[in-house]
């Protein structure tokens, strides 16, 4: 919101007073986050008055804003262009139409843009993050990651499907939000012009099918709009995200806890959190397994590093309320946007930005908490990420397979569920001990693995056949030491670091006495 106010400053400064109404409703839509309404006061404000230039620069800028944060590249990207060459002031148009570009897959282009608004403003936080990207890119469409991608039809619509989050103990129940009809709840939300999002779950029968979702019984569901959510370790409170649209209140948006009841979700209630001002929407809650720690996304909050940023709570006992919230620092939040939380069991945090270098839009990133605020940060690259946005990531426990949420190319709708997994690399060795001299093969010796850190990994012993077989782990360099009374000690080695693909070692050793 910080980033938000300055543009709008700098958009009011220097627009005639004829001009002056339609760009006047078009930035208080903005300011309220209604960007869909705000592109429509700006179209006709670059068509009212084509000829001066100043005050086309201006609205073009600011639809282009608009459509960047409603993930539209190819309409931010014309607008941009348009502000460009109306000779738009400020440097960060530039980024804002690389930004824009790289979505669009145009990375040449794009770079191009990332180098001019460097040039323009090398001081500025993010005037090295397209151009990392750029370069990021690169590099992972030459060398991805092992996990596989792919959609799932059933559980996908034609409108915005996102952040889905499973049941603890029963990775066969998923829950989503989704803009889809649902003949219940029908109303029209202002910032996007879409149907008001709702939670709808699916299940999966003993064939591994999904069933058709359906939205969640109880009353967390309303006219108003219930966005991105998550569940406690007991899967009996449910955290989610709900946003009034009140003309007479600026309060938007609350994060509220509902309590299962049987089947039904009952007993609303807000979540307190002190330090919150009326007008400051907070969202996308995370909660951790003991319910002592609860992250979120809020915008404007002091000691904010600009656009959306995640902050955490904390309290000593579940029934005691949570204290003031906390920054999580700058090694997580950036001048841009960081957006949906994801904590995970062994306590990795993950959440999406379009601050930090990545593919395109928002990324999907892991930090691991070192110590006070301080993070070790790493993008979860390609395939999970694309050049589209990428987020609301949710693991089956501490599997290396769950859903998350993407606008990639060939999706089903505006923005859609895939399931990811990481393949298991299999690795095993085996062999036959001989005698070297007798060509017979040598019973019961003793066999060691050891790393290469010498720590042992496993041990064996040959059978009447003198044939052994062991499973060995990825990403490690083996020694194997073969001993057996009246021979000299024996050894092989076998390497999976950096290895790809599942791969069956065949190490035959011969004894000397």
């Amino acid at each position: 919101m910080y980033r938000l106010v300055s543009i709008i400053i700098a958009i009011a400064i220097g627009i005639s007073l004829s001009a002056q109404k339609r760009m006047r409703l078009g930035v208080e839509a903005m300011q309220g986050e209604q960007f869909a309404a705000a592109i429509e006061y700006f179209d006709a404000q670059i068509k009212r008055t084509p000829k001066k230039k100043h005050i086309v620069a201006k609205a073009a800028f600011s639809a282009g804003y608009c459509c960047k944060k409603l993930s539209l590249p190819a309409r931010a990207s014309e607008y941009f262009k348009k502000a460009i060459l109306n000779n738009y002031e400020n440097p960060i148009v530039y980024l804002y139409y690389g930004e824009a570009l790289q979505m669009l897959q145009k990375y040449d282009t794009a770079l191009i843009y990332y180098e001019k608004f460097k040039m323009l403003d090398p001081k500025h936080k993010l005037a090295n993050k397209g151009i990392e990207s750029i370069k990021y890119t690169f590099e992972m469409l030459n060398d991805p990651t092992r996990y596989e991608v792919k959609i799932i039809g059933i559980l996908n619509s034609g409108e915005y499907d996102y952040c889905p989050f499973f049941e603890a103990r029963n990775n066969k129940k998923i829950y989503f939000t989704s803009t889809r009809f649902a003949p219940t709840h029908i109303s029209i939300s202002p910032e996007s012009g879409d149907f008001c999002s709702n939670l709808f779950f699916s299940e999966k029968d003993k064939e591994g099918r999904w069933s058709d979702p359906v939205i969640v019984p109880g009353l967390v569901n309303t006219n108003d709009e219930e966005g991105a959510a998550c569940l406690n370790h007991k899967s009996s409170n449910l955290y989610f995200t709900r946003c009034k649209y009140d003309k007479n209140k600026d309060r938007g948006c609350r994060i509220y806890v509902a309590k299962r009841v049987g089947s039904y979700w009952g007993q609303i209630r807000e979540v307190d959190i002190p330090g919150i001002p009326d007008d400051i929407s907070i969202g996308h809650p995370a909660i951790s397994d003991d319910e002592l720690s609860l992250y979120f996304v809020a915008d404007s909050l002091l000691g904010g590093l600009g656009g959306k940023d995640i902050y955490k709570v904390t309290r000593l006992k579940k029934n005691l309320p949570f204290g003031p919230p906390q920054n999580l620092g700058d090694k997580v939040n950036t001048e841009a946007d960081e957006v949906h939380p994801y904590i995970r069991s062994n306590g990795n945090l993950y959440f999406s930005s379009d601050g930090h270098p990545g593919m395109g839009g928002f990324d999907v990133f892991r930090a691991k908490h070192i110590e006070g605020a301080n993070y070790k940060i790493q993008n979860l690259g390609s395939p999970i990420n694309s050049s589209h946005d990428d987020f609301g990531i949710a693991f089956m426990g501490m599997k290396e397979e769950g859903f998350l949420t993407s606008r990639r190319i060939g999706g089903m709708g505006k923005t859609d569920l895939y399931h990811f997994i990481l393949p298991e690399i299999n690795f095993k060795v085996s062999g036959t001990v001989w005698n070297k001299y007798t060509n017979e093969s040598v019973s019961n010796v003793d066999i060691q693995v050891m790393n290469d850190e010498f720590i042992l990994m496993d041990s064996q012993t040959t059978d009447e056949f003198g044939r052994y077989e062991i499973d060995l782990k990825p990403e490690n360099n083996y020694i194997i030491y073969y001993k057996t009374s009246g021979y000299k000690v024996e050894k092989t080695s076998v390497e999976t670091k950096n290895m790809t693909d599942s791969k069956h070692f065949i190490r035959d050793v011969f004894l000397q006495k």
